[in-house]
């Protein structure tokens, strides 16, 4: 599908966990179910809460609550500390439920996927059928406490959009001969890719609302918004024009050191860590880096940054190497406070081949080692893919074992709205 189709009802299935992280934790602990439950990175009162339960959110609290105002709301209310390895299980599972129904999917999030829905699949009767279907056999085979919402649309934006007009649990259809219908009933901020920046900017323009943006047409949403009112008008009508990916530009870790880490050696032990965790992230992303970066802040002194451009890698050894290469140019000042590092240069590890059993000595010795590094890795991926990340580590970050621990970040974009 392409903005070149022309657009055709039960497209595309769209698949939406309810409240995940918090019904894991309900799934698990049973003694959970029926209060309101809050997940957080941070349980103290600063944490932000990213998963809110079914009766949290009947009470009013939120996604993006603040700890301390959800137990304002309600006191009693069990604020739990995000455990992204026990939500990463549950989504292999979920993830071969839907591989038993279609091979033609894609995950979105931890907690969303779409289905491309076959010809033979596109009609209402068989759409709706394989949408409930998936439902029934998540909470047979995952966990018997874990809903989805399902939207069917034209489009993924309009199966997105249909997903969230019924929570939880609900199965929603958009069709294309019931858009007006649709937009007529909603908010400009109930649209997905809508803020309240491009809200206000619309309603300057005297577009009200979903259906003055719907009906407008594409000269006038071009003079407002330029290209992206282009795509406007063609995602409003069930044109796929968000079937784009994003491509990864960076791929790093920071963290702030604890104060026992405030020193030569943990700091040196909470860098390692981030690059083991990165290096993961860029083989499980099957990239290659031709650049690394590293940056330290101090206390008692100015901060360090440096990046180079290197030979391209995705082996934790080399990305290791590079980057305390780099810190060699470092003033170590006392109390370090705080350590970054990232990859970019980005490549499809597909297009990039090292020739290592070709390559002669000396150079044949260091791709040697390369290879090696590789392997060890790639073992180091399989345990970690099985076990959760950080479950093996060398001796090198022991100290840092508890620091930089994994989170599920809270705010970013999870349907990529592209209006360029």
């Amino acid at each position: 599908m392409s903005i070149t189709s022309t657009p055709k009802d039960f497209q595309v299935l769209f698949l939406d966990m309810n409240s995940f992280f918090a019904s894991v934790e309900q799934q698990i602990r049973p003694e959970l179910r029926g209060i309101p439950v809050g997940v957080a990175p941070y349980v103290g009162g600063t944490g932000c809460i990213i998963a809110a339960s079914r009766e949290a959110k009947e009470i009013g609290i939120k996604t993006g609550c603040l700890v301390k105002e959800a137990r304002k709301i309600y006191p009693k209310i069990k604020i739990i500390e995000a455990r992204p390895a026990l939500y990463t299980i549950y989504h292999k599972e979920i993830k071969k439920v839907i591989e038993s129904f279609s091979p033609y999917f894609q995950p979105l999030s931890i907690d969303e996927f779409i289905i491309f829905l076959t010809p033979g699949e596109q009609n209402l009767h068989t759409a709706k059928k394989l949408g409930q279907a998936i439902k029934d056999k998540i909470r047979c085979d995952v966990g018997d406490f874990l809903t989805c919402s399902v939207g069917i649309g034209p489009s993924r934006f309009l199966a997105k959009m249909a997903g969230e007009m019924k929570k939880p649990d609900g199965l929603t259809v958009i069709k294309l001969s019931e858009l007006e219908s649709f937009y007529s009933k909603i908010k400009l901020l109930d649209i997905t890719g809508i803020n309240h920046k491009l809200e206000f900017r619309l309603k300057n323009f005297n577009l009200l609302t979903p259906l003055d943006f719907f009906t407008a047409d594409m000269p006038k949403l071009r003079s407002i918004l330029g290209h992206a009112g282009r795509l406007w008008w063609y995602r409003l009508r069930g044109y796929e024009v968000d079937n784009q990916i994003s491509q990864t530009k960076t791929i790093g870790h920071s963290h702030v050191l604890a104060p026992d880490a405030r020193n030569f050696e943990g700091a040196k032990a909470v860098i390692r860590k981030l690059i083991y965790k990165s290096a993961y992230r860029l083989r499980q992303s099957e990239l290659m880096a031709g650049g690394v970066f590293v940056a330290i802040s101090f206390y008692d002194g100015p901060s360090f940054k440096k990046g180079a451009s290197v030979s391209p890698f995705s082996d934790t050894g080399s990305f290791i190497s590079n980057v305390f290469g780099l810190l060699k140019d470092c003033h170590w000042y006392k109390n370090p406070s705080y350590v970054a590092v990232s990859a970019f240069n980005l490549k499809s590890s597909k297009n990039i081949q090292l020739c290592l059993r070709q390559t002669q000595a000396p150079f044949g010795a260091i791709f040697s080692e390369i290879e090696k590094s590789r392997r060890i890795s790639e073992a180091m991926d399989k345990i970690d893919d099985e076990f959760g990340v950080g479950f093996i580590h060398p001796a090198s970050v022991f100290s840092a074992r508890d620091s930089a621990p994994d989170r599920i970040p809270f705010g970013k974009p999870r349907y990529d709205i592209r209006n360029f």
